[in-house]
Parts: C-alpha cells; structure tokens; sequence
C-alpha cells in the first residue's frame, strides 16, 4: 500500500491525527530532508528525495510505503508524480494544509475566487491571473521570487496591487509582509521559503 500524507505547512501541530498515524505505521518513509528529519523518532526505512529519485524502484517495496509532502499533495504537490506510477486502487491520498491556505488564514482574508499559480520549477500566465482574479496565490521558487513577482506586475503596470509574503510560515521564524509593487522591488531582502499572496483594492 502507497500513502501520500500531507504534512501541513512545516510545523508539526498543523498535521492531523490520522495522518500521524499513517507515518507511525509506515515500513518505508519517504520525503525531502526537512521532511524526514521531523520523524526520526519513527523507526522503519527512510529514502530521501530529489530531483533523480527513482520512483519506481521505491512503490515496488515490500510493506507500507508513506510518502510526505509538504502541504496539500494534490495542489501542485508530489501526488501528481506518483499518480504517473502507482494504480489508484493501491493508493491513499490524506489531505493536508497547505501554506496557501496557512496564509489566508493569517492575511485573515477568504479563499472564495482565489486562483492558484505555482511558479515552482515551472511557468503560467501569472499576470493573466492578477488582471482577472482579485485575489492570486503564488508557489515561488529561487528563481521566481516576491521580487520577480514585484518586476512582472510593474511591467504590466499592475501597480494598484499589494503583494503579501509569508516566509517560513509556521514555523517560529515566520514572518508576513505586505508591501506595495513598488516597495517590494526596493527590498533588497533574500526571503527564505515562501508563498505570496497579491490582492487588489480594500482586500
């Protein structure tokens, strides 16, 4: 059996109960470092991944095979990857929160009409999105940061919108900032792991 389990948004409170108890039962565990170093207590097998993980070889163990992902799994997280290589018959997805979510909630503002871009390690028509949405959540990368985001919407003289960035949500360096697309292209700060949230007008 494949468990994807979603781990919420970093800090080990915003994990759910059940999903806590798909991990303890778990023969391999398998996630990034950050991931897997939360659960050394858990005694079993644990593969790390990245980017040359062979997929295969790992779902064709024997036992219970717990796969943790950052956040929601199924919002532009690893379930798309394993979807490619496990029968749906044989696979649990446990929903988790995602720092999309974590960060609305802190902005204290709703998800209604919000669209949902991921900038991570792929491309989507982002200012598309900010002229139709009101509301827009944005998955960054090294590449596509707060400042990127800042420079396209200025270019696109998006300049009414405010741009909020949650860095290291959850955990206890967490900060929330929100800025104009002018002020954020004057902060020369190097935010750590982030999401981004661009709202327009009273929002």
């Amino acid at each position: 059996m494949v468990t994807i389990v979603g781990i919420g948004p970093g800090n080990k409170k915003f994990i759910t109960t059940y999903a806590l108890e798909r991990i303890k039962e778990a023969d391999v565990l398998v996630g990034g470092r950050r991931h897997l170093e939360e659960f050394k207590d858990i005694d079993c097998e644990k593969i790390m991944i990245n980017a040359s993980t062979d997929y295969h070889s790992i779902l064709n163990k024997e036992g219970n095979i717990v796969i943790l992902a950052s956040g929601e799994p199924s919002l532009y997280g690893i379930a798309e990857v394993i979807l490619k290589y496990v029968d749906k018959n044989q696979l649990e997805i446990i929903p988790g929160i995602s720092s999309i979510q974590y960060m609305c909630a802190k902005l204290k503002i709703t998800m209604n009409d919000l669209a949902v871009v991921s900038l991570h390690g792929r491309t989507e028509d982002l200012v598309k999105k900010v002229k139709e949405n009101k509301k827009v959540a944005i998955f960054t990368d090294d590449t596509h940061t707060p400042q990127f985001v800042a420079a396209m919407l200025k270019e696109e003289n998006l300049q009414d919108r405010k741009i909020h960035v949650g860095e290291n949500l959850s955990y206890d360096t967490e900060r929330i900032y929100s800025f104009t697309v002018e002020e954020l292209l004057n902060c020369n700060k190097k935010f750590d792991l982030n999401v981004v949230v661009i709202t327009c007008g009273n929002i």
